[in-house]
This record gives C-alpha cells, sequence and structure tokens, in this order.
C-alpha cells in the first residue's frame, strides 16, 4: 500500500490552482468533458487519482481502496475527504457537487475502477469507461500534475459559471422593507415547492435575518437528512461556539402524526426542548391527531410549535427589529440554495419572482 501524504497533496493541489493551464489535447479535453458531466462520484473520483499521482508516483491511479491488491493501493476516500473536499468547499463552492462524502457512494467502494465495476448502462457506463481510458494513459508524477492544472482550470471555469446563476442584482423595489411586502414575496414564492426546496430555503433565510447573523442556520440537503453526525433537522441552528441550540423540521407535503412525533423524538435525543414543525401551504394533515400529539410530548419536556409558512413569517417578521428587505431576502434565498445545491428550476423561481416584485 502507498501513502499519500495530505499535507503534501494540499500544497501540491494549492501550488496548481496558482496558475492552472487547460490541456485542449484528447486527454485535457476528455478530463473537462467528466468534470462538467452528470456523474457526481466520478467527478470526486478523478481529481483524487490526478492529486493522488501528482503526489506520490508510485500510486496506481486506478486504484481506490487501501484493500485494493495493486502494490500501487492507497486510500482514496481519506485523500479525497481530508483534501479534495475542503479545497472544493473554501475554493471552488459545488464546482464538484458540494459532496461532504463523495467516496460514501456506490461507484467509489470499488477496490479500484474496472469496466466490470457495476454501473448503469448509458450516460454512467460511458463516463466509467472514459475515466479509465484517461487516467490509464498517465503514467508520471509529471503527466498527472499537467492534467490536475487542467482539471483545475476546468473547475475555475465551472465555478464562474455557477456563480453567474447565483447572482442577481439588487432591483429597485417599491415598499421592499414594507413587513407587508415582504410577506407578499414570500406568498408568491411558496406558489411552486420545488419537490420540497422551497420551504426550507425560505425558513433557513429568515431565521438568519431574525438572528441577524448572530446564530449560524444550517438548512440541509432536501431528502438526505441525517447525513451528518450534527445533523438533527433540516434545518440546524448553532451558536458561535458551534452548539446545536435549535432545530427546525420543515415538511411541504402531507404528513401525520407519526412525522410530527419522529422529528419531536429526535429533537429529544439532541436534548433540544423547544423546536419548531413548519408545514407548507399546500400541505394536508389530520389537524387534531397532529397537534394531540405535539401537546402530549409538549407536557413531557419537548415542546414543538407545529405551525404554517405563512404564520411563521409573520410571527418572524413581527418580531424582527429593524428593517428586512426583499432585495436582503432574495439574495439570502440563493446563498442557502448554492449551500444546499439546490435544483435549477428553484434558483431560476427566486430569480423570477424577485424580478417582478421589481416591476
Amino acid at each position: 500500500m502507498q501513502k499519500v501524504d495530505k499535507e503534501k497533496a494540499e500544497k501540491v493541489l494549492r501550488t496548481a490552482n496558482e496558475n492552472p493551464v487547460y490541456q485542449d489535447d484528447t486527454i485535457g479535453v476528455s478530463i473537462d468533458s467528466i468534470l462538467r458531466g452528470p456523474h457526481k462520484t466520478y467527478r470526486y473520483v478523478l481529481v483524487t487519482a490526478l492529486l493522488a499521482k501528482s503526489t506520490n508516483k508510485d500510486v496506481d491511479i486506478l486504484s481506490l481502496q487501501a484493500k485494493d491488491n495493486s502494490v500501487g493501493a492507497y486510500d482514496a476516500r481519506s485523500l479525497c475527504h481530508k483534501v479534495i473536499v475542503p479545497f472544493e468547499r473554501s475554493t471552488y463552492p459545488n464546482s464538484l457537487g458540494g459532496s461532504n462524502e463523495p467516496f460514501l457512494n456506490k461507484p467509489a467502494r470499488f477496490q479500484r475502477l474496472s469496466k466490470t465495476n457495476a454501473v448503469r448502462s448509458g450516460n454512467d457506463s460511458e463516463t466509467l469507461e472514459s475515466l479509465i481510458k484517461i487516467l490509464s494513459k498517465i503514467q508520471s508524477k509529471k503527466q498527472a500534475l499537467k492534467y490536475l492544472s487542467s482539471a483545475l482550470h476546468s473547475l475555475q471555469d465551472i465555478y464562474s459559471g455557477i456563480e453567474e446563476k447565483y447572482f442577481i442584482p439588487d432591483l429597485e423595489i417599491e415598499d421592499e422593507a414594507n413587513p407587508q411586502s415582504i410577506l407578499d414575496y414570500v406568498n408568491t414564492l411558496m406558489k411552486n415547492s420545488f419537490v420540497g426546496e422551497m420551504c426550507p430555503l425560505v425558513v433557513a433565510a429568515i431565521e438568519h435575518l431574525y438572528y441577524k447573523g448572530g446564530k449560524t442556520v444550517v438548512p440541509h440537503k432536501v431528502n438526505e437528512s441525517g447525513a451528518s453526525s450534527k445533523e438533527v433537522g433540516d434545518i440546524d441552528v448553532f451558536d458561535n461556539a458551534e452548539q446545536l441550540v435549535s432545530s427546525i423540521e420543515v415538511k411541504d407535503k402531507d404528513f401525520t402524526k407519526e412525522d410530527v412525533e419522529h422529528a419531536i423524538t429526535k429533537f429529544a435525543q439532541a436534548q433540544i426542548e423547544k423546536s419548531l414543525f413548519i408545514f407548507g401551504k399546500h400541505v394536508k394533515f389530520e389537524q387534531h391527531d397532529v397537534y394531540e400529539t405535539a401537546a402530549e410530548l409538549g407536557k413531557k419536556g419537548y415542546f414543538c410549535s407545529v405551525v404554517s409558512i405563512m404564520d411563521f413569517v409573520r410571527m418572524r417578521l413581527y418580531s424582527m427589529n429593524g428593517d428586512v428587505t426583499i432585495n436582503q431576502l432574495a439574495h439570502l434565498l440563493l446563498e442557502y440554495a448554492r449551500q444546499i445545491n439546490a435544483k435549477d428550476e428553484t434558483i431560476e423561481w427566486i430569480k423570477t419572482c424577485t424580478t417582478e416584485f421589481g416591476l
């Protein structure tokens, strides 16, 4: 097994990123194609392999696991998690996909890259074959560094596109700081759910404004709850010492009393005594059963306020001191959309609603 020193690898990566150079040959073009392609895991596998070979010439560039039988086997997952993921987060956010643990995904859990690895037919299979073909041609440390530089040039360009995607100018909006205008704006946003993304984005942005930046509001990717050991609800709130102080469950689809009980149980396990369960505008639930369940658990010391998204926004606006503007809220929505890697349709909807208020 080969060791890839993490500190050395990080230095190699940072140095290569100082002046990345795109290679327009067959390998460089193929690398760019994979990095812009739909298969997130293979993007991470590609850059990790290039960095590993650029750091240690004896690495088997096709290896994925330390237990691989190859003499050049190395711990690709560790290198990716400790070096690639923090680099992406700090330098080119979401340019590779914004994953915290990409090597936990099935395509990266084989011992090495091979055409016999189980993969979906079509684009995924073609991407795997292209990845193997590219990496098999890279035999030396010098070559690996050359194409690592090319990959970083591609990531730089991809990130520029991402920045543009999340950008919206400040608009001249009449009465944009009026609480009723804010409420009308939110009401417009909530006309579409976008697979449950819109509701938690609004809640996270309103909470940030409510706390005036005094606490860190962290929304989690929709339908990926529990992915982190620190994660409790759909939105978690941390103090300056990074201690969890509050948690919010957000449901923008029909739910039952069991869903509420499950959420409060999670909060109780995290020792959160007061919490919120916020539901979207168009959901259905048995009100008597849900509120009775919340009341019973509240009497046991775990109070959870079950409230609609619009009532939540009304109460937060009532409690805020100082003006909150639609422009502020729109920028926050897009920033949180970036953090959860929201769908393009969600991002465009935020922009459309904001622009319409500026007309």
